[in-house]
């Protein structure tokens, strides 16, 4: 149960591809790389909430990746390691197409020029669309490799 309850947290905090958890705000160098579809690399580390009692927060490190253009899409990844577990929990791939990039390159530059709840929650819900659809997205759950 706990794990299913960290797999929920992380991505409905928009984990992803193109998100940091769980501000969802992004540095001007990763919007910048992300809308040319550039190779780049950006990493940060967090505590996320559990809801499990006995383990109230999971400390994780994000790392987010634009990997560059491939027959016609921008591919990213993002992988998501537990210090707490000591590995990998998460990885993310995903391979956007031009239209789809644009329109979250556009909301990250909302959330940035003006970062309030309306904005975040915007940029945060396409972001769930794009890595719940199984055609855009491929998500690897290394939590369920143990059961």
């Amino acid at each position: 149960m706990k794990k299913i309850i960290i797999l929920a947290g992380l991505l409905l905090a928009g984990v992803g591809a193109i998100a940091q958890t769980p501000q969802v705000t992004y540095t001007p160098e990763y919007i910048k790389h992300l809308k040319n579809c550039v190779a780049y690399t950006d990493e940060y580390s967090t505590s996320i909430p559990t809801e499990d009692v006995n383990s109230p927060y999971l400390k994780v490190k994000s790392t987010e990746e634009v990997l560059g253009y491939l027959n016609g899409k921008c591919y990213t990844k993002s992988t998501v390691y537990s210090y707490d577990l000591d590995k990998v929990i998460l990885t993310i791939k995903c391979g956007l197409t031009r239209k789809q990039l644009a329109d979250v390159v556009q909301k990250m530059y909302a959330v940035n020029r003006e970062s309030n709840k309306e904005n975040k929650k915007i940029l945060q819900d396409k972001l769930t669309k794009i890595i719940e659809n199984n055609e855009i997205c491929r998500v690897r759950n290394y939590l369920n490799d143990e059961e």
